[in-house]
């Protein structure tokens, strides 16, 4: 089984693609959505556009040609118009892909760092989901609420659940006191993992468990509560190599087996 990733793809920094392809290796197909000279956090980067379509399309074609079951993982979307493309493509490999993970990647920390349209596209595929991995920011983006601070994450989370009753959810970020939490939402399931808060904030670290979730989750089989708790303790890892070694990004090492 492999893993076909539509994601941006960074050179400098670590996330996206290169965390993906760090962690899971040769079980990843790579289908970038854009590239990228470095994360949108660094200042300076480059974006430039791929041959989307055909590295999509094609790329699942050959998967079903050699007998290959997908999990289909979507990320960073380079433009709108590519969620069209990844619904086309869910309709047309339905027969090989064996589960949908969404993260959409959209913003963080009450930033948007994406087109308002990118936003806007994501709906068509949360709603194919079996699971979808976004933070705080994306649920409150695509709750169909409008922000207020009136409203407290449950709401938005709730909204959230309402607009996708079918896909399962955990969502990431989520803030109290000195500690960070995710809870996992799915069927009669509602888990919440709480950790110490890191001290320093790296790009990345969403991408980095969500390929650890679907390590533990559709290669260890593990339930999607443990697979959970064990992607964000694998993030952790990384987040605290980085800081003892005073990298100003992610380390991942060592990676899954």
């Amino acid at each position: 089984m492999k893993t076909l990733t539509v994601h941006s793809f960074a050179v400098h920094g670590t996330a996206s693609l290169k965390a993906i392809l760090s962690i899971l290796g040769t079980r990843v197909l790579p289908v970038p959505s854009l590239y990228l000279t470095g994360l949108t956090n660094i200042p300076g980067f480059v974006k430039t556009e791929v041959q989307f379509e055909a590295l999509l399309t094609g790329s699942l074609a050959l998967a079903r040609q050699r007998g290959e079951a997908i999990i289909l993982y979507v990320g960073y979307l380079g433009q709108a118009w590519q969620a069209r493309l990844v619904a086309e493509a869910i309709t047309a490999y339905r027969d090989i892909i064996h589960a949908i993970v969404i993260d959409p990647v959209s913003g963080d920390q009450g930033r948007l760092y994406v087109p308002q349209d990118v936003v806007e596209a994501w709906p068509l595929l949360l709603s194919q989901a079996d699971w979808a991995l976004p933070n705080l920011t994306e649920v409150t983006l695509l709750s169909g609420l409008s922000p207020s601070p009136d409203l407290t994450p449950d709401v938005y989370i709730e909204a959230f659940r309402r607009r996708f009753p079918d896909t399962s959810l955990i969502v990431t970020s989520l803030e109290a006191a000195q500690d960070l939490s995710l809870r996992l939402i799915s069927g009669d399931t509602d888990t919440v993992f709480t950790h110490a808060r890191v001290a320093r904030h790296f790009g990345g670290t969403g991408d980095v468990f969500a390929a650890w979730f679907i390590y533990y989750h559709y290669y260890m089989h593990l339930g999607g509560a443990e697979s959970m708790q064990r992607a964000a303790l694998r993030t952790l890892d990384a987040l605290r190599l980085a800081m003892e070694r005073n990298s100003p990004d992610l380390i991942l090492e060592p990676t899954a087996s």
